[in-house]
């Protein structure tokens, strides 16, 4: 049966790779959902163009549409300090007093751990609400345009 600190150090191994699939899979939908703004753009905003020319919903739906690709954009980008695995040569050298110990190796490493996925929460927290806000800017974009599109 696994001691304790063996479980400790297991549960919180597994959430900083939780941590990290989900900013990888959130990354991966701004990637669509980027796509999808830049042909909604293309396609309906080159047709409500062509139609109307350059009316308050185009503009809009521009404005929205720069809104979503900043955010993406945003995303996107790699970010300072995301911390998702333990160094070795630095692990090594903060355990090395502690090697004997398989229990405290264990109990420092699952501290050690939730640290790092502390520390990441902020900014996964982040990058998740300008996910959020590039969706509804999209909403936004396709409302726009399917007005102008209407109302021409």
């Amino acid at each position: 049966m696994a001691k304790l600190e063996q479980e400790a150090h297991r549960i919180a191994a597994h959430a900083l790779e939780q941590q990290e699939q989900a900013l990888t899979e959130l990354r991966a939908r701004t990637g669509t959902l980027l796509t999808a703004a830049s042909l909604i753009a293309s396609f309906l905003g080159g047709q409500a163009l062509a139609r109307e020319g350059l009316s308050l919903w185009i503009v809009l739906a521009l404005i929205a549409f720069g809104a979503s690709v900043v955010l993406c954009i945003y995303v996107l980008l790699p970010k300072e300090g995301l911390i998702f695995a333990v160094d070795a040569p630095e692990a090594y050298g903060a355990l090395y007093e502690v090697r004997e110990d398989d229990d405290e190796v264990d109990r420092r490493l699952a501290y050690w751990l939730q640290s790092f996925r502390e520390a990441n929460h902020p900014t996964v927290k982040r990058l998740t609400k300008a996910f959020e806000l590039a969706g509804f800017a999209l909403l936004a974009e396709i409302g726009f345009l399917a007005f102008g599109l209407a109302v021409s």
